[in-house]
């Protein structure tokens, strides 16, 4: 079957649902409902013709809006409060559905990460089944049904990154979402208005949105591919406001476990960049030659900020302290350890092992407010993971991020390909960002960027399947 009978197809099977869903509604008596959740996007995207370009307007959706902004135009079915990155997502899974009868998944393989996403979406299944019996509220079932069912996203993103030259355009689309995302704070910096910006004494202006995550990420990636693979790199004339902007972005969100995980990362990068053999660089050179390209970078993002107007090098250096000078004594800090610490007690027996099911709430004190609080949500992913799906979910979970890490790790020291070994230190530097910053925050869980979580996993694992493939047809010597 050509792919012109395979669009047929598949735009032909499409109309027929999208049919059926409107007599449903209508039946129903809500065809309102039927015409924004599936009638609407699905005809424009029928239109459109590409599952990648679903993707990319759905990355660039939630990386460049706030949540705020997303959930405006939400549309509610039953318990989902479905926005449109959700209805996007949802169409993308759907054309992958749709070509699977097509063996679209032969000759690939899913990895040992793409295991443990299979087993942590059964938990994941169970927890919501025990949610959903205890009566624990849908609305925090709902938040985290999304939160945690989008790693299913890795499949198709498995499917389409296959395709490099859709790999490319992928990564073009996040790269100037973030550029973008970056571009945004730094005009609500200068202004000194917009959605969550506040003034503090000390430290100056903060934006407290969640795009920071996203935006470091993805800067992550961009300086690992920049650091291995600098002739292929895009004009200087972009990478420099690129980076200016999204490290600008990320100083302006005040975001500490952010600062702390891109150093981690970034000192963990030129370690594991010390016993790759294969680029002939002198190991004083690369000490030499890192070090100042690490340096020139905060710099000219501090200089920039500075430059502007919007904060000084001292409000920055304020945020790194405490209010107490002590981070044992800081009432954040000691927040976070009660109720980590409550969550624990409250784990016991079957708990333990399975945790308390999706919306599940803990009590306890909070100093950094000074009262008693009844939540759902967890500062911090594995305490979050823990708290509804219990020890077991948190190895499996924890297991898919660190099976990335050594083997993005095991790629980028082997593979004779510099472009390749860019991608893999760029996963290797954003993952190791992301679980940093989930230790302190539930960048990993209760955050909106799932799927963005899932595509670094999905593209590295091409990339492996990729150096198999051309390893396996060099002839031997």
């Amino acid at each position: 079957m050509n792919d012109d009978d395979k669009l047929a197809r598949i735009t032909l099977i499409s109309l027929i649902i999208i049919g059926v869903v409107l007599i449903v509604s209508m039946v129903t008596q809500h065809l309102l409902i039927g015409i924004l959740l599936l009638a609407v996007p699905g005809i424009l995207f029928l239109l459109a013709g590409s599952p990648v370009r679903v993707l990319m307007m759905a990355f660039a959706l939630q990386i460049v809006l706030t949540l705020a902004q997303l959930e405006t135009a939400s549309v509610r079915i039953g318990i989902l409060s479905l926005r449109a990155d959700d209805l996007l997502s949802i169409w993308f899974v759907w054309l992958w559905v749709l070509t699977l009868p097509d063996r679209s998944m032969k000759g690939i393989r899913i990895g040992l990460q793409g295991m443990l996403i299979i087993l942590f979406l059964l938990i994941f299944g169970f927890s919501a089944y025990r949610g959903l019996a205890a009566g624990n509220d849908t609305f925090f079932i709902s938040f985290q049904l999304k939160s945690y069912g989008a790693y299913f996203l890795y499949f198709p993103l498995l499917w389409v990154l296959s395709d490099e030259s859709s790999s490319r355009r992928i990564w073009t689309v996040l790269l100037s979402s973030a550029a973008i995302g970056g571009l945004i704070y730094m005009v609500k910096g200068y202004m000194g208005v917009g959605e969550d910006v506040y003034y503090r004494d000390m430290t100056g202006i903060r934006i407290a949105t969640r795009q920071p995550n996203a935006i470091g990420a993805v800067l992550m990636m961009f300086i690992g591919k920049l650091w291995k693979d600098w002739r292929e790199r895009p004009p200087i004339i972009v990478v420099i406001p690129f980076i200016l902007l999204m490290g600008g972005g990320i100083i302006l969100s005040q975001t500490r476990g952010i600062w702390g995980g891109i150093i981690l990362a970034l000192a963990s990068a030129w370690i594991l960049n010390l016993f790759r053999k294969k680029d002939n660089i002198r190991l004083g050179r690369k000490l030499i030659v890192s070090l100042t390209v690490l340096a020139v970078l905060v710099i000219l993002i501090v200089f920039t900020i500075s430059t502007l107007g919007i904060l000084s090098a001292a409000n920055v250096a304020q945020r790194t302290e405490t209010e107490t000078g002590s981070y044992l004594t800081d009432t954040s800090v000691l927040a976070r350890i009660i109720t980590w610490v409550t969550i624990i007690d409250d784990l016991s027996g079957s708990r333990m092992i399975m945790g308390k099911g999706l919306g599940a709430e803990y009590t306890c004190f909070r100093p950094d407010i000074g009262e008693v609080v009844t939540v759902w949500y967890v500062d911090g992913s594995l305490f979050q993971i823990a708290l509804n799906m219990g020890i077991t979910g948190v190895i499996v979970f924890l297991g898919i991020f660190l099976v990335t890490l050594v083997s993005a790790a095991r790629l980028f020291i082997r593979t004779e390909s510099r472009r390749r070994a860019g991608i893999a230190l760029g996963v290797f530097c954003a993952v190791i960002m992301l679980l940093f910053a989930s230790g302190f925050a539930s960048v990993l869980t209760n955050y909106r960027f799932t799927m963005l979580w899932a595509f670094f996993p999905a593209l590295l694992q091409t990339e492996i399947m990729r150096e198999r493939k051309e390893n396996t047809l060099i002839p031997a010597a």
